[in-house]
């Protein structure tokens, strides 16, 4: 028995690859699929499994599609990081499955990289001090 391969830590959004989207998309495809299995294919958990997969699907394409930007607006930015949390706290229940490896984590991100991580935290400072000097009346 080999012991467990590395996988590098992410810390940003900005990290992220293709082929982890990829990964983790089809990691959640799997597991649902494998519910889907034994819901069947009638009834309302039917189809929420089905609108649970669509949705899966159409975050992933889109987390694939803001990806490819080279210089992603702000608003971008922030979808990419939505877009990860969003499929990794999908994925998160699933983690500790029959077959699946326990060590895999899927990382969460809160920030696209180190400039907007900075940029929250002085905009947490000053509101941090304008609330600690109360009402300017």
């Amino acid at each position: 028995m080999t012991g467990p391969k590395f996988e590098r830590t992410l810390t940003y959004a900005a990290d992220l690859t293709r082929e982890e989207v990829v990964a983790l998309e089809t990691f959640l495809n799997t597991q649902l699929g494998r519910v889907y299995e034994v819901v069947g294919k009638t009834g309302e958990t039917s189809f929420a499994m089905q609108s649970l997969l669509i949705l899966v699907s159409d975050s992933a394409g889109f987390l694939h599609t803001l990806l490819r930007l080279e210089r992603p607006d702000p608003w971008q930015r922030a979808a990419i990081v939505r877009e990860w949390q969003r499929l990794r706290s999908t994925a998160h229940p699933f983690n500790h499955c029959e077959g699946f490896d326990h060590d895999r984590w899927w990382n969460q991100v809160r920030y696209y990289d180190a400039t907007d991580e900075r940029a929250e935290e002085e905009r947490i400072r000053r509101f941090a001090d304008e609330a600690a000097l109360g009402p300017t009346e």
